[in-house]
C-alpha cells in the first residue's frame, strides 16, 4: 500500500517581510495512518486529491461523497466562468481511469494554479507503484528512466528517500486536444501537446518502483513545473515522517489487533 501525508499549503501572509520564515500547516489524509502504508510524500497548495477507484461510485454512497466532495473543492479553484470547461475536462478524464487503475496508479491530483495572465493553468500529478525484478536501487532507477521512448534524462540525485531519475519529455497529443497555452520555441504551434516530467523512485528493497509524474498542457510554463515536481519528489519518503505524537494514534492492525485478542 503505498499513499500520501496529504497536501501541503503555506500560511504564510503574501506581504510577509523580508527574513520572515513561511510557516507551512500540513492536512493528513486517512490513508497515511494506516499500518500498512509504506510510502509518504506531500503535496503542494492547489492540487486536490481524485480518488480514482472512487470514480464510478454511485451517488449516495460515501465513495460517491468522497468523489463529491473533491470535485467541488477543485471548483473553488477556478474562476467561475471557467467551471464548464474544466468539468469537462474532468468528465475526459474519468475514461481514462480504469486503464491508470491497471497501471498501478495509487494517487491522482489535479492542479489549477493561476497564470499571469488570469487563466488557469492545469495539471495532473500521478503516483504509480510497480514490482519490478530485485536491483540495487541506483540501477534500478537508472534503468527505469533509460527505458521511456523519447524522455530526455534530467538528473539521477540522491533524494533524501534515496537515488531518483529525473527525465522530461514534450508529448504531442491526437488532433482536437485543446491546448491554448503558447509553446516554447522549437514546438509546432499547430500541433497540441503536452509537457511531462517524471521521477523514478525506488524502494529500499530494489523489489519495487514508485514513479511520480506531473503532467501540463502548459509547455511554455515546463520550467515552473519542473521545479514543482523537484519540490514533491524531496518529499517523498519511504519511513514513517510523521511527528511521534501522531504516529502514536495510528491505529494497530487487524493482524496485531487479532493476536493481542488472543494472547492478551
Amino acid at each position: 500500500m503505498s499513499e500520501a501525508v496529504a497536501g501541503t499549503q503555506t500560511g504564510a501572509q503574501a506581504g510577509a517581510q523580508a527574513g520572515e520564515e513561511a510557516e507551512f500547516s500540513y492536512a493528513i489524509e486517512e490513508s497515511a495512518m494506516r499500518r500498512d502504508c509504506d510510502l509518504w510524500f506531500a503535496v503542494p497548495a492547489g492540487f486536490v486529491e481524485i480518488p480514482i477507484g472512487d470514480l464510478f461510485a454511485e451517488a449516495g454512497t460515501p465513495e460517491g461523497t468522497r468523489l463529491v466532495e473533491a470535485v467541488n473543492a477543485l471548483l473553488e479553484l477556478v474562476p467561475e466562468d471557467q467551471r464548464a470547461d474544466f468539468l469537462d475536462k474532468l468528465a475526459e478524464a474519468r475514461g481514462l481511469a480504469g486503464v491508470m487503475l491497471k497501471e498501478g496508479v495509487v494517487h491522482v491530483s489535479i492542479g489549477a494554479h493561476e497564470a499571469d495572465d488570469g487563466s488557469m493553468l492545469e495539471s495532473v500529478l500521478t503516483l504509480t507503484r510497480t514490482e519490478i525484478p530485485f536491483s540495487p536501487p541506483k540501477l534500478a532507477a537508472v534503468r527505469a528512466a533509460t527505458q521511456r521512448q523519447n524522455a530526455v534524462p534530467l538528473a539521477v540525485v540522491d533524494l533524501p528517500c534515496g537515488p531518483g531519475a529525473f527525465t522530461e519529455t514534450i508529448v504531442e497529443v491526437p488532433d482536437g486536444v485543446d491546448n491554448r497555452r503558447e509553446a516554447p520555441a522549437g514546438v509546432d504551434n499547430g500541433r497540441s501537446s503536452v509537457y511531462e516530467v517524471t521521477a523514478y523512485l525506488p524502494f529500499p528493497d530494489g523489489r519495487a518502483l514508485a514513479v511520480l509524474t506531473l503532467t501540463t498542457t502548459a509547455v511554455g510554463a515546463r520550467e515552473h513545473y519542473r521545479d514543482i515536481h523537484r519540490g514533491i519528489a524531496e518529499m517523498v519518503s519511504f519511513e514513517n515522517p510523521l511527528p511521534e505524537d501522531v504516529k502514536e494514534q495510528i491505529p494497530e492492525s487487524a493482524v496485531a489487533a487479532s493476536v493481542r485478542a488472543v494472547f492478551g
